[in-house]
């Protein structure tokens, strides 16, 4: 571990200043990483964290223009951040990696569990946040993440996403088409039947009934009668692997091969937005100015500075991507 960080630090030093791209609408933010971000979640409009392969943490305080490297020591994939407030932030990932910073993200501090597992969901609302792993396994937290709770969902699959709407109400997905429910917090789930045989890559609720998932192959479906029915949404063909929605309600879903699709809230007909090259995306967060960041492979970091507000879609900035093959989850 302790040559890991050296190696590390050593390259940090070497390398030059960050620099930006533009792609379409977009700049691309050179961090001078090789590996994938996973993640990325802002404070306010300055200050935010992104993670990624390596236990590595890049912060910024100017918005998303330069980040700075922080090691959680730990060499394990972190795949979630969440900030409960400008101080107290959480990040998780593989091999029962979770991390707490109470000081807006400058330091990490592990949490043991005693769990050895993959968590590659997770979901916060007020001071309660869900982890979803492995064989189905779910962890709560009513403290931030200090002390955890272990929940056996009954599914023998990974839960690769889990979102809640609010203290009671949330799914569960997982790659094997199989989408859990719950009602209760957390502490039971039952499955919701999927009319799709398309792979399930991230669930967002909107609301205690309202929910979107997003999976493969344009795999875009909304429920409105809290999961007991999913209608199928017109979307461009690509292989989504995030879903959310930004302050003026719209959808946005981005995946691989730098796809970025929105869908408008009236009906959420989604509509190819930009191309940001070939490289995957695998998460997008927006910032209270009405800026955006998405992060994906090879230390992407792409900054939109306004989201807009209008109804047009612009064209998008790159060439349609080609499909790939679905692939399951080992």
């Amino acid at each position: 571990m302790i040559a890991r960080i050296a190696s590390i630090l050593v390259f940090l030093a070497l390398v030059g200043p960050m620099h930006a791209q533009t792609i379409g609408s977009w700049q691309r933010i050179s961090t001078k990483i090789t590996f994938p971000l996973w993640d990325v979640a802002f404070i306010d409009s300055l200050r935010g964290v992104a993670v990624g392969d390596y236990g590595v943490i890049l912060r910024t305080k100017d918005g998303g223009f330069t980040w700075t490297h922080t090691l959680s020591d730990d060499q394990f994939a972190l795949r979630n951040v969440h900030f409960f407030d400008d101080s107290t932030g959480i990040a998780a990932g593989f091999r029962g990696s979770i991390f707490r910073s109470t000081d807006g993200g400058e330091r990490w501090s592990k949490v043991p569990i005693p769990h050895d597992v993959n968590f590659p969901g997770m979901c916060a609302v007020g001071s309660t946040v869900w982890l979803a792993g492995e064989e189905g396994l779910v962890l709560k937290s009513n403290d931030r993440g200090i002390t955890w709770k272990s929940i056996n969902s009954g599914s023998p699959y990974l839960l690769g996403s889990i979102a809640f709407s609010d203290e009671q109400h949330g799914w569960a997905a997982s790659m094997q088409r199989q989408l859990l429910r719950s009602t209760d917090g957390g502490l039971t789930w039952k499955e919701q039947k999927l009319t799709t045989f398309l792979p399930v890559t991230a669930v967002h609720a909107l609301s205690a009934n309202d929910g979107l998932l997003c999976g493969y192959h344009g795999l875009v479906m909304r429920t409105s009668d809290g999961g007991a029915s999913w209608a199928q949404l017109s979307s461009h063909q690509a292989d989504y692997m995030c879903i959310a929605t930004d302050s003026t309600g719209r959808g946005w879903a981005v995946g691989k091969r730098g796809v970025v699709a929105q869908g408008r809230q009236e009906n959420f007909v989604w509509k190819l937005f930009d191309v940001l090259g070939t490289k995957s995306l695998y998460s997008i967060c927006f910032l209270p100015n009405g800026a955006a960041i998405a992060v994906g492979d090879e230390g992407g970091v792409y900054r939109l500075s306004s989201i807009g507000i209008t109804d047009e879609i612009p064209a998008p900035g790159g060439v349609a991507p080609q499909q790939s093959p679905p692939r399951q989850e080992k």
